[in-house]
C-alpha cells in the first residue's frame, strides 16, 4: 500500500535534514575521521572475524565490511530476505553533536548465492540525517531521523523510491546534551505496529504532523509504537536511561535492552520504569519498576562508570548494553533456543539471558556469554536472526564511543555473521528446501518479529489479527481459552485502540472504545483467572479504561492476595489508579479497603495524605476503615502518611487520627506517630525540613516538598540553602525560584552560571525568573552579549522579550533590541487576520495543497531574499533551517514580519547623496561599498555616495505579501513552505500567480 502524504519539516533547532530517495549521488560528501590517535586502526575485518571467541561448532565470517560499508547504526531484513542497512555519518563528538556537512545512507545488501557475504549492494537513498534506524514494510522503506519518523514508499519492493519521502511523526527532540539518547529501533509487532525506543534525555511530544500541542503524546524515555493504517501514535512505557535494543519472546512478549546499569527489562504497557537519572514527570509515580535481571554484568559495589577497560570481564563485561536478539530460529542447538542475546559494548562480547517466568511476570537469569572480540574497535550495536536461522551483527567500528572520547572513526564498519555449522542432516534437508530461486525464503525473512516464524494458535491469532481476520466474538472466546498467553493477547487486541493513558494521566477529550460484555469479562477474569500474566495484563488494561470504569476492574484485582507481594503487578494497578487519586480522591478509600497489598496500600495512602489540605475527608475515612484491616496493612497506611508529611511542617489533624494511632500494630511504632503527631500539632522544626530537603537520599518528591516549606517560611538561611541546591537537578528548579524571591543581581548571575545544570525541561521556567526582574534580566543581557554566555541567544523566545519589554526600562529595551532583536505587538487586524488564517490553513487542507505552485509563489514572492532547498538568496534567514513546521511562526513572519525582528535583519535607511533614500537589507559590505537587497533588486552603492545610513526597527520584509493571493494561493504557499523536501515547480502558466 502507499502511505499518506504528511508535510512537516524536518528540524533540530537550525538543523535541517535534506530528503532524497535516488541512488547514490556523485556529490556524496567526503566523509572524514577525527580520532585524535591517527596510529589506531581496526583490525583487518577478516582477522576480526577470525579472532572472536565463539561456543564449539560456530564459526563467525564477515557479511560485508568497509568500504562497502561504514559506520553502520541499524539493520532489516525485507521479505526477499535482503539486509538493509542504516549508516549514521552525521553522529559527531560531544561539542558538535551532528556534522550537518555530511549526510548518512540506506544501503541494501543481498547474498544472492547463499555463500553467506554480501554479492550485491545498492544505495536505496544517501541524502537524510540523523539517521538512526531502518525498517521496511507495508510498501516502503521506515526511517527514524529525529525528531521525526520518515516514510519512502516503494509499493513494488525493488529497492528504488516510488517517490519522495513522507514525515510520519514528529516530535522526537534531540537533546542538546544526551543526544545520543535519540529515537532509534524500528521494529515491527506481532501486533502489526510499528515499534521505537527513546533515551531518557531526549523527552519528546509525540503526534502526527500538525497535531496540536495539547494533543500530541508525552514520552520520557521508554518504548512508543506506530499503527500505519490509523496513524495512531502511543507511547508504552516510561523511563529507563536509553533502550537500544528490543524483541519478542515466543509468546509475544516484549524485553528491551538499556544501555546504562540496569540492562533487562520487561515492557509492559503503562509501566514506569527505574533508570532514568531523576524523578518521573508524573508526581503520583513513587516508586518505579526495576529491571527484571537477577544480575549485574558488572561490579555494583563501585561505580558503573569503573565497569569499563576489562575490569567487568568475570561479570559480563559492563553496563552497556546495545542491541538485542530473542533466537527463534531452528539452525542454532536446543540450548540456544528463545534464548536472549544483546551485546556489551565495553565487554566486546553477547551476553545470554535465560527468560523465565517468575510472579505475574519474568526474571532474567545469566548464562555465559556468546562471543567475545578481540578487535578494541569492535562496537556491536544490533544484532538480529537472519533469514538462514543465523544470527547477523553489525559493528559501529569506532574505540571513541559511549563515555571513550577520542573523537570519531567513521572510515570502518562490518557486518559479521554467526553460524552453526554442525547441523543435523533432517536440518540440512530443511536448510536446502528453503533454497528457491537463488534466495532464502525462511520463515523469518517473510514474516516480522521473527517471533510470528513460529507455528502454533499465537502466531496464527497474530496473522488473522493483522490481516484482519479476526472479530470480537472470536476474541471474547479467547479470554477462556486454556492457554493463559492465548488470553492475554485476546485482552490486549480486544484494546488495542482503546487510548493508553499519557505519562500525565487521559488524553483530554479521548474517545474510549469500551464494551460492557468485555469490561464484565475482564472483571470476572480478575477474580478467577489463575495466571498472573493474564492478572498482570488486566492491570495494565485500567489505564486504557475511562475514569469512571476503573474502579470496577480495579477493585477485584486489588482482592488478589496470591500476588499482592509481586514485584510489578502492585505498581501496575497503582499507575492505572492516579488519576483517580489526583481527580476523584473520594473513590480510593472504599477501593483500599479491600486491598491485600502492603505496597499498594501504602502509595493510596500516600496519595490522599498529600492532599490533606485540599480534600481531608478521604483521608478521615481511610483511617476510619483501617481497624478491620490486617495489621500489615494498617502499617502501610502509616507508612504512606509518614512518607507523604515528611517535607510538611504542619498540617491539620485528620478526623480518626487519634482511633488510628491507637490500634495495637500501629501504636507499636512509635517513632512514626510521634513524628506525625508533631505534624498535626504544633508543627514540625524548620530545622528538621532543612535537614530533609538537603538529604541526598532521601526520596525527591518529599525533598521538594521539603524545599518548598522551607521557601515559603522564609527563614533567614533561605538563600544560603537554595544556592547549595543550583547543582542538583530536579530540586534546583524549585531552589531557582526561591533565590528569585531576592532582588540583587548576584542572584541572577548565579542563576545565569548554572543554567546548563537544570534540566531542559527546567530552563523555560529559569528564563522566566530572569526576565521577572530588572536585575535579573541586565545580568542576562548582558551574559548574551558576551562571547561566553551559558545561555544561548535562541533560549531567549520572543515570550521572554515580551517580559523585558514589560519591565517598562527604556535601557533594556535598547540591550534587549541589541542583543537579541526589535519587539512590538500586532496591530489588531493583523492579529484577526492571523487568527482566520489559522482556523483556515488545518492538516487535512494543506495535505490538498498544490505545492508545485506552492513553489513558483515561494520564488515571485520570497526567493530574492530567502533561500530554501539551495534556491533563492541568502540575504534574509535561510528558511531551509528555520522554523517553518509552526505554523505561527509562519503566520507572525509573512502578516506582520516587522513584530519581531532579528538584530542582523533590520532593515536600513540608505540617504544617498544625489537626494534619493533607499530601504532595504544589507546583504553585504565593506570598506568601499555595500550591497543593498531592495523588496526587487539588489544595489551595489558606493561609500563615497552614501550620506547616511540608519538602522530601523522594522523588517525589509514588506507587509501585505498575503494581500492579492487567493485562500487557493494561500494554502499552496503555506504547504510548500512546511514540505520537508523540495518539489518539481509547476509550469507558470499553471499557477494563476499575481502579478
Amino acid at each position: 500500500m502507499r502511505f499518506f502524504v504528511a508535510y512537516q519539516l524536518i528540524t533540530v533547532g537550525s538543523f535541517f535534514i535534506l530528503l532524497s530517495v535516488c541512488g547514490q549521488s556523485d556529490d556524496f560528501p567526503a566523509i572524514y575521521d577525527s580520532e585524535r590517535d591517527k596510529s589506531v586502526s581496526p583490525m583487518d575485518a577478516q582477522e576480526a572475524a577470525s579472532r572472536m571467541t565463539v561456543p564449539p561448532g560456530f564459526s563467525v565470517s564477515v557479511f560485508a565490511a568497509e568500504p562497502d560499508v561504514q559506520n553502520p547504526i541499524a539493520m532489516a531484513w525485507d521479505e526477499q530476505g535482503r539486509m538493509w542497512v542504516a549508516e549514521n555519518f552525521t553522529y559527531a563528538e560531544r561539542q558538535q553533536r551532528f556534522d550537518l556537512s555530511l549526510r548518512d545512507r540506506v544501503l541494501v545488501f543481498a547474498d544472492n548465492n547463499q555463500d553467506g557475504i554480501a554479492d550485491s549492494r545498492h544505495v536505496f537513498a544517501d541524502n537524510i540525517q540523523m539517521l538512526t534506524s531502518v525498517e521496511t514494510g507495508h510498501g516502503g522503506v521506515w526511517l527514524m531521523c529525529p525528531p521525526q519518523l520518515l516514510f519512502i514508499p516503494d509499493a513494488d519492493g525493488d529497492a528504488i523510491a516510488d517517490g519522495p519521502a513522507q514525515v510520519v511523526l514528529d516530535g522526537f527532540e534531540v537533546a542538546q546534551d544526551n543526544y545520543h539518547n535519540f529515537a532509534n529501533g524500528l521494529r515491527w509487532g506481532p501486533d502489526g505496529w510499528l515499534y521505537g525506543r527513546c533515551g531518557h534525555s531526549c523527552p519528546g511530544r509525540l503526534g502526527v504532523p500538525g497535531t496540536a500541542d495539547a494533543d500530541r503524546i508525552p514520552i520520557d524515555g521508554g518504548i512508543w509504537r506506530f499503527h500505519p493504517q490509523r496513524r495512531i501514535v502511543e507511547v508504552l512505557c516510561h523511563g529507563t536511561v536509553n533502550p537500544w535494543g528490543h524483541d519478542w519472546d515466543a509468546n509475544g512478549q516484549l524485553f528491551f535492552i538499556n544501555t546504562v546499569i540496569g540492562h533487562l527489562w520487561h515492557m509492559i504497557p503503562g509501566a514506569h520504569m527505574k533508570e532514568s537519572f531523576g524523578e518521573s514527570s508524573n508526581p503520583l509515580v513513587y516508586e518505579r519498576l526495576d529491571m527484571i535481571a537477577d544480575h549485574y554484568h558488572f561490579d555494583t559495589t563501585g561505580s558503573w562508570t569503573e565497569s569499563r577497560d576489562g575490569k567487568a570481564n568475570d561479570l559480563g563485561g559492563g553496563h552497556a548494553h546495545i542491541g538485542m536478539m530473542i533466537y527463534h530460529g531452528q539452525q542454532w542447538p536446543q540450548r540456544y533456543h528463545n534464548q536472549l542475546f544483546t551485546l556489551n559494548m565495553h565487554g566486546r562480547r553477547a551476553n545470554v539471558e535465560r527468560l523465565e517466568r517468575s510472579g505475574a511476570g519474568y526474571v532474567g537469569r545469566h548464562e555465559p556469554d556468546f562471543f567475545i572480540a578481540e578487535d578494541p574497535f569492535f562496537r556491536g550495536i544490533d544484532i538480529q536472526l537472519g533469514p538462514d536461522g543465523n544470527a547477523f551483527v553489525i559493528d559501529w567500528s569506532d574505540t571513541g564511543e559511549c563515555h571513550d572520547h577520542t573523537g570519531v572513526h567513521r572510515h570502518s564498519g562490518r557486518i559479521f555473521k554467526i553460524s552453526y555449522d554442525h547441523i543435523s542432516a533432517d536440518q540440512s534437508a530443511a536448510k536446502d528446501r528453503r533454497v528457491t530461486s537463488g534466495s532464502v525464503v525462511h520463515p523469518a525473512a517473510l514474516v516480522k518479529p521473527a517471533c510470528l516464524a513460529a507455528t502454533g494458535p499465537l502466531a496464527e491469532l497474530w496473522k488473522q489479527y493483522q490481516a484482519g481476520q479476526t472479530t470480537p466474538d472470536l476474541l471474547k472466546r479467547l479470554l477462556r481459552h486454556e492457554n493463559e498467553h492465548l488470553r492475554v493477547w485476546a485482552i490486549r487486541l480486544i484494546t488495542d485502540f482503546w487510548p493508553l493513558d499519557t505519562i500525565m494521566g487521559p488524553l483530554p477529550n479521548a474517545h474510549y472504545p469500551v464494551d460492557s460484555e468485555s469490561l464484565a469479562e475482564f472483571q470476572r477474569m480478575a477474580r478467577e483467572d489463575s495466571s498472573g500474566l493474564v492478572l498482570l495484563t488486566l492491570a495494565s488494561t485500567l489505564q486504557r479504561l475511562p475514569l469512571e470504569e476503573r474502579a470496577g476492574l480495579a477493585r477485584p484485582l486489588m482482592q488478589r492476595s496470591d500476588f499482592a507481594n509481586d514485584p510489578a503487578y502492585p505498581a501496575m494497578i497503582w499507575f492505572g489508579l492516579m488519576p483517580l487519586a489526583a481527580s476523584q480522591p473520594d473513590t480510593l478509600p472504599s477501593l483500599a479497603s479491600e486491598c491485600q497489598s502492603p505496597q499498594l496500600m501504602r502509595w493510596i495512602a500516600r496519595a490522599l495524605t498529600s492532599q490533606i489540605e485540599q480534600h481531608p475527608r478521604p483521608v478521615a475515612t481511610l483511617l476510619q476503615a483501617a481497624s478491620k484491616l490486617d495489621p500489615e496493612l494498617q502499617l502501610a497506611i502509616l507508612r504512606g502518611m509518614q512518607e507523604a508529611m515528611r517535607g510538611f511542617r504542619k498540617a491539620a489533624k485528620p478526623l480518626s487520627w487519634d482511633q488510628f494511632a491507637a490500634l495495637p500494630a500501629v501504636s507499636q511504632q512509635p517513632d512514626l506517630v510521634r513524628e506525625l503527631g508533631m505534624i498535626f500539632g504544633d508543627g514540625k522544626a524548620i530545622e528538621e525540613i532543612r535537614a530533609i530537603a538537603l538529604q541526598r537520599d532521601a526520596d525527591m518528591k518529599t525533598r521538594i516538598v521539603a524545599l518548598q516549606t522551607f521557601i515559603d517560611a522564609r527563614p533567614p538561611d533561605l538563600r544560603k540553602l537554595c544556592e547549595s541546591l543550583l547543582g542538583e537537578r530536579i530540586l534546583n528548579a524549585v531552589a531557582a525560584k526561591g533565590l528569585a524571591t531576592f532582588d540583587d543581581v548576584e542572584a541572577g548571575q548565579l542563576l545565569i552560571r548554572n543554567y546548563r545544570r537544570f534540566q531542559p525541561d527546567d530552563r523555560p521556567l529559569v528564563m522566566e525568573l530572569l526576565t521577572s526582574r530588572s536585575k535579573y534580566a541586565q545580568a542576562l543581557l548582558d551574559s548574551l552579549d558576551s562571547t561566553q554566555s551559558s545561555i544561548a541567544v535562541t533560549d531567549l523566545s520572543a515570550v521572554h522579550a515580551r517580559q523585558i519589554r514589560n519591565l517598562g526600562s527604556d535601557q533594556l529595551n535598547r540591550k534587549l533590541a541589541k542583543v537579541w532583536g526589535e519587539l512590538r505587538d500586532s496591530p489588531a487586524d493583523k492579529l484577526q487576520l492571523m487568527d482566520r488564517l489559522r482556523h483556515e490553513l488545518h492538516s487535512d487542507r494543506l495535505a490538498r495543497a498544490n505545492l508545485s505552485n506552492g513553489r513558483l509563489l515561494y520564488k515571485r514572492i520570497c526567493s530574492q531574499c530567502h533561500q530554501l532547498y539551495e534556491d533563492g538568496s541568502q540575504v534574509g534567514p535561510n528558511l531551509t533551517g528555520s522554523q517553518r513546521n509552526s505554523l505561527d511562526y509562519l503566520l507572525s513572519n509573512l502578516v506582520d514580519p516587522s513584530a519581531v525582528v532579528g538584530k542582523d535583519y533590520r532593515m536600513q535607511i540608505v540617504v544617498l547623496k544625489d537626494g534619493r533614500t533607499l530601504s532595504g537589507l544589507v546583504a553585504t559590505q565593506d570598506g568601499r561599498s555595500l550591497q543593498l537587497q531592495t523588496a526587487t533588486d539588489r544595489l551595489t552603492i558606493l561609500r563615497d555616495d552614501i550620506e547616511e545610513i540608519r538602522a530601523t526597527s522594522l523588517s525589509p520584509m514588506p507587509e501585505g505579501l498575503l494581500a492579492n493571493l487567493s485562500a487557493n494561493q494561500i494554502a499552496d504557499l503555506f504547504a510548500y513552505l512546511m514540505h520537508p523536501q523540495q518539489v518539481p515547480p509547476a509550469q507558470a502558466s499553471e499557477a494563476n500567480l499575481p502579478e
